[in-house]
């Protein structure tokens, strides 16, 4: 009996728990005031995360909580849609009515979102951005390649002077931008996106990580092409630290396609014997610079990797991966899943 009313008060509590909880949330999305509809001009500046147009928001009392308009923005799937622009807002409007206003655009109308996606080298990103805006390739590639020219304005460039170009920190995600954008103007955009992210979560958890920054970034971008599956990455970021661990080659098909300048699915003999830097499967420890830009997952399961004694992972053909700690382990799973 006593385990029933047990049950039954845990039962109580846990539903009282979540009544709370949703009331909090739904009066936070309710408007300010209802009865304020005075129109206010609010300007989102091009390449403004969610968090920034959150502020903004709150900083014009539109909004009642950052927190809970963030969380619903992106539960919303709101968060990539939202647009640049001069906006008139007033308190009357409730949490999805000022979302449905900045999916809508503006009053400038001349914004355009673009997307750059995981794992993109440089050259990649530059003509995939150019295809998208217009702007000039070799434009976008030059300055690209020159970190110093940005170097004074991004604190990851200025904590780490050893980077020589942008190839690794033009940040994966997609951006709301003025029409009229110069090339500088989006690699800033891109730059200013990784650059909050790198201080308000690389940084701090580089501390207990087992890399530091660079080569923490140079795994990820490995990790972003050897691994499909996003619950898969922390256990692959964590094969090729425990190898170098014990001072064992990477052998990752990722950085041989990177020196052949094209992507196989399987290498031959030939392929796994270029001289390069580049080729993990002839030398030893991380090759000299990232391949890409790694996404946010990627570089997370590198600094929070899974609590795994893997040693190797051979791809099933579905997009996954068997990770094995023995070597007879893993010629057992190879034989199996590569037929």
């Amino acid at each position: 009996m006593r385990k029933i009313i047990a049950v039954l008060l845990v039962a109580i509590i846990a539903a009282s728990a979540f009544m709370l909880m949703d009331n909090y949330m739904e009066e936070n999305l309710e408007a300010v005031d209802m009865n304020d509809t005075a129109e206010i001009a609010v300007e989102i500046p091009s390449g403004s995360t969610t968090s920034d147009i959150a502020e903004i928001l709150k900083e014009n009392n539109l909004i009642k909580n950052i927190r809970v308009f963030k969380y619903h923005t992106e539960k919303t799937g709101a968060d990539s849609r939202l647009k640049a622009g001069t906006y008139m807002l007033s308190r009357s409007m409730d949490a999805d009515e000022l979302l449905q206003a900045l999916i809508s655009g503006g009053d400038s109308g001349n914004t355009l979102n673009i997307t750059v996606i995981e794992g993109l080298t440089l050259e990649e990103a530059a003509k995939s951005i150019s295809e998208q805006t217009g702007l000039g390739y070799e434009s976008l590639s030059a300055m690209m390649k020159d970190a110093n020219y940005f170097r004074d304005d991004y604190e990851f460039l200025k904590d780490n002077p050893e980077i020589e170009n942008l190839q690794g920190f033009l940040m994966p995600d997609t951006y709301n931008v003025y029409k009229n954008s110069s090339e500088e103007d989006i690699i800033r955009v891109l730059l200013s996106q990784f650059d909050d992210y790198y201080t308000a979560e690389i940084k701090p958890k580089l501390e207990n990580a087992k890399l530091d920054f660079t080569d923490t970034m140079i795994l990820a971008s490995i990790v972003e092409k050897e691994a499909l599956l996003d619950e898969e990455r922390d256990e692959v970021a964590a094969v090729f630290l425990n190898r170098l661990d014990i001072n064992m080659k990477l052998q990752s098909c990722a950085t041989v396609n990177y020196a052949q300048g094209e992507w196989k699915e399987r290498l031959t003999y030939d392929d796994i014997a270029i001289d390069s830097p580049y080729n993990t499967y002839v030398v030893y420890g991380l090759p000299p610079a990232a391949i890409n830009s790694p996404g946010r997952v990627s570089i997370n399961a590198v600094l929070e990797p899974a609590d795994a004694d893997y040693l190797f992972f051979v791809a099933k053909g579905d997009g996954s991966h068997y990770f094995s700690k023995t070597y007879d382990e893993h010629i057992k799973a190879a034989n199996e899943y590569l037929q």
